[in-house]
């Protein structure tokens, strides 16, 4: 294939977009791919890249007045759109990728599309990003501002979008973004990797380590306050490796330590054998669309401590609770550095459990992916999940004033239905539950037990595509599981941003619908690999039936029934299979005991 990136900033390396945008290239190359490269530069040196074989296509520097400015801190440039270079570049390509939303992006998707050449666009700049870096961090509307403005002048043109993260997939279907998401990793190199020899604890001196540009949005100041708290201070040596416009802010804070921070910027190979011969590693971070340091240090078998921040992507890759932090506490950090220290046996098996995490992240992983991508691509592409904010909101009307409030009388004081066990749904944001499906009503008592919270169901397509009762499974959170192997994929994808976004999803495991019948029949796998991917709880249930007491034997001569709630079942490993398989098997343990 002939693959046209765009991206006004290549051969930056303290730049992350350009960093993984050149890992993407070399990794093409490698397949066989030929890659052409529009980016900012000489314009008298395009041509053939004598040490990568790239088709580069310089082109000079857009001057935008206080942005360049602000764009230089960060390491990054403006390309001016030149229509003859763009055209060039793009003739003949099998696919363009987009990696930023700038000028030189709107160029090249205009001309892609009049040469009817498949476009992708990627979204790497995560908005909080900007707000941050303008110190403008505390007006959270204006990130949400920038999504919007994003989408109206950029993404709308877009049919598929290469999101690096589950996260920030998850953040564009909130504000509306309609094409596919592709959540696909920028991958580790494989030079990421454990040391050949396991690492040995001396702590003498405890070094930790943190990576990233040296910038607001990274919070390295969180760090240096928490050694200044810790109990191990006088025995901490810090490590900072990046650069950026924080730097000489950071040194004069580290000063104050009883082991003033190291700062460096580090080839990769010195920075894997800095990675080695660390004790911890930590991600304070309020912001990240990804957070690749984060992977490339676990990869090696680092043991990281991570933010909770909202707005973090790495909040997936805490593996239990010790691993997170409260975002923007030095107190919390510190104890959660302590506790490490305090437990070299747990930090030893923490590290193998890591490295094994990491794998899953691998560069070649991620290039096979896009190249599926790329081979699937089409100029359409249209969305079946989204749904648009006037819908939701009349969903969410119709169900709390309408739709509840009567099925709660039918299935309360008609049908005589009880729910047991209740408690067990208290505290959880997000979760998968599962049901024997036995009822036409099972759905309703699910939906009931968790009112006010909206639930969301997978159902067959027919219950979809009815005319009006097909609207009505819509409208009370109903999404259709395709019948295609192809789209099964997107469905559980879909799902899985669903999860990401504080929903409950819920699946009836045994697939088909049996009467009455409370014999639990065989699972399909389907919704616990959803949970393991999603790292989200998974609450059993089960509904049985019992024959009608008192006033009720006048009412109904059919059993009545009961839902019964379990206590929800946490991930149980790092791998997606192995989590999957286990889960299952408890709770199918816990719905024969409920």
């Amino acid at each position: 294939m002939i693959i046209t990136l765009v991206n006004d900033t290549f051969n930056v390396n303290n730049n992350g977009i350009t960093i993984s945008s050149m890992r993407f290239a070399e990794a093409l190359a490698q397949r066989g791919h030929q890659i052409r490269v529009i980016t900012c530069g000489d314009p008298s040196e395009s041509g053939i890249d004598p040490a990568t074989g790239f088709e580069m296509f310089y082109l000079p520097e857009l001057k935008v007045p206080i942005a360049s400015r602000l764009a230089h801190k960060q390491n990054t440039l403006f390309a001016k759109p030149v229509r003859s270079v763009l055209e060039k570049a793009i003739s003949g390509s099998d696919v363009v990728h987009i990696c930023q939303p700038w000028p030189l992006g709107n160029a090249a998707q205009r001309i892609a599309g009049k040469m009817n050449i498949p476009v992708m666009a990627a979204f790497h700049i995560q908005p909080e990003n900007i707000t941050y870096n303008i110190g403008l961090k505390r007006f959270p509307l204006l990130a949400h501002l920038i999504y919007f403005l994003f989408y109206i002048f950029f993404y709308r043109r877009f049919s598929h979008i290469h999101c690096p993260s589950k996260f920030i997939a998850a953040q564009l279907r909130s504000h509306g973004y309609k094409a596919r998401l592709h959540v696909i990793s920028n991958g580790v190199h494989p030079a990421f990797r454990p040391p050949a020899k396991p690492m040995e604890h001396t702590f003498d001196p405890v070094k930790i380590l943190m990576i990233g540009r040296l910038s607001p949005e990274k919070r390295q100041d969180v760090l240096i306050r928490a050694v200044m708290k810790s109990r191990y201070a006088d025995r901490i040596q810090l490590y900072f490796a990046g650069k950026g416009p924080w730097e000489k802010k950071l040194r004069r804070m580290g000063s104050r330590l009883p082991n003033p921070p190291v700062f460096g910027y580090y080839s990769q190979d010195e920075l894997i054998r800095l990675i080695h011969d660390c004790d911890l590693y930590v991600h304070a971070s309020d912001v990240e669309i990804e957070a690749i340091s984060c992977i490339e240090a676990f990869a090696c078998g680092l043991v990281p401590i991570i933010s909770d921040s909202r707005r973090s992507a790495a909040v997936q890759f805490a593996l239990g609770p010790q691993h997170l932090f409260k975002a923007g506490s030095p107190v919390s950090l510190a104890e959660k550095i302590d506790y490490w220290l305090d437990n070299p046996r747990q930090l030893k098996d923490a590290e193998e459990k890591y490295a094994r995490f990491g794998k899953q992240y691998a560069l070649e992983d991620s290039i096979r992916k896009i190249e599926k991508v790329y081979s699937s691509m089409s100029l359409e592409g249209k969305n079946e999940y989204h749904r648009s904010i006037f819908f939701r909101l009349f969903s969410r009307l119709f169900q709390i004033l309408i739709a509840y409030p009567l099925l709660l009388f039918w299935t309360r004081f008609v049908l005589g239905v009880k729910v047991y066990g209740r408690k067990n749904l208290r505290g959880l944001k997000r979760a998968l539950t599962v049901c024997n499906h036995v009822h036409l009503l099972d759905s309703v008592l699910i939906g009931l037990a968790f009112f006010p919270r909206r639930v969301i169901f997978p159902t067959i397509t027919q219950n979809i595509k009815s005319l009006w009762p097909g609207k009505l499974v819509r409208v009370l959170g109903g999404f259709a599981i395709p019948d295609s192997i192809m789209e099964l994929k997107t469905f559980f994808s879909e799902m899985e941003l669903l999860l990401m976004k504080n929903n409950i999803v819920h699946f009836f495991p045994e697939g088909e619908l049996k009467p009455y019948d409370t014999r639990l029949r065989d699972f399909k796998r389907g919704a616990f690999y959803l949970a393991a991917k999603a790292r989200v709880p998974i609450v059993p249930m089960l509904i049985t039936f019992e024959p009608p007491k008192g006033l009720m034997k006048f009412i109904r001569k059919k059993p009545v029934m009961r839902l019964n709630i379990g206590k929800p079942i946490y991930p149980v490993a790092a791998d997606f299979k192995t989590d999957s398989r286990l889960r299952m098997k408890a709770v199918r343990q816990q719905m024969k005991a409920l």
